[in-house]
């Protein structure tokens, strides 16, 4: 009787199928690049609400404190080249911030002068409701590095405005300010961050209290807004691509190697 032999020898087998593993796992650990340009900032991501009516967005002072909140459901959308995903996502939209600074004015507080107050300190979050639910599309946090009344996030609008704005950014010098984070993106070697919130629909109009020297808090309030935004760095961030599992890679192999065995077996 003639046997025929088939397949590897054992120690071969093993090797090709580990080599094979470690073969797939190390592309997965690479990074695309959405965008390297030094050039300036690039936009990234952006959000908009689900229905552009809803009041999302709170303003509210007490006691020299004045605390923004804002949640709901959003379409957050990914920007330029080597996307996450495609298209708007829903999303699960959370603020949350305080300042203890008081405002400045560009005059006298009077109607149409313009408002700023810095100081803010808190975090954000857009939660996958999509395709990946529960995963982290982005989130940030706001800090006071500095003086408080130039550092921190920072709220701006006009005296008897309906519209406004909630700003934060991290430079070279002053990176902590905004910190950026995401399960798809890569922010390391970041030289500026920064995070955008356009105010609308204010109910009621933007207001101030009492005025001391062309400074004043917002209003008690509340102001309620609905909101929108972007978010862009410089350079643009790099897409993370998910590693797989090491284990089940090996795994797959060894389950491989004992297959071929079997067949040996089987043909002698």
């Amino acid at each position: 009787m003639i046997r025929s032999v088939i397949g590897f020898s054992p120690p071969a087998s093993l090797v090709a199928m580990l080599a094979f593993a470690i073969i797939a796992v190390s592309p997965a650990t690479a990074d695309t690049i959405i965008d390297t340009s030094d050039q300036g900032s690039v936009t990234f991501a952006q959000y908009d609400q689900v229905n552009g009516a809803t009041q999302q967005w709170a303003i509210s002072t007490s006691g020299g404190t004045t605390t923004i909140t804002a949640s709901g459901s959003v379409e957050f959308s990914f920007s330029g080249a080597g996307l996450p995903f495609q298209g708007p996502e829903l999303a699960a939209f959370t603020l949350t911030a305080s300042s203890t600074q008081i405002g400045s004015c560009g005059a006298s507080c009077g109607a149409g002068d313009s408002f700023d107050q810095f100081g803010y300190t808190g975090t954000f979050s857009f939660t996958d409701e999509g395709l990946d639910p529960g995963a982290n599309l982005l989130s940030g946090t706001f800090e006071v590095t500095g003086s408080p009344s130039t550092t921190g996030a920072q709220l701006n609008s006009n005296i008897g405005s309906s519209g406004g704005g909630f700003d934060a950014s991290a430079t070279a010098g002053n990176l902590n300010q905004l910190v950026l984070t995401s399960t798809f993106l890569n922010f390391t070697n970041q030289t500026e961050e920064d995070a955008s919130f356009s105010l609308s629909s204010l109910n009621p109009v933007f207001g101030v209290g009492t005025v001391t020297a062309g400074q004043a808090y917002p209003l008690a309030g509340p102001f309620d807004a609905s909101g929108a935004g972007t978010f862009a760095s410089n350079p643009g961030p790099t897409e993370v691509t998910p590693e797989p599992s090491t284990s089940v890679l090996i795994g797959g192999g060894l389950l491989s190697l004992g297959l071929l065995r079997r067949r040996r077996l089987i043909r002698q």
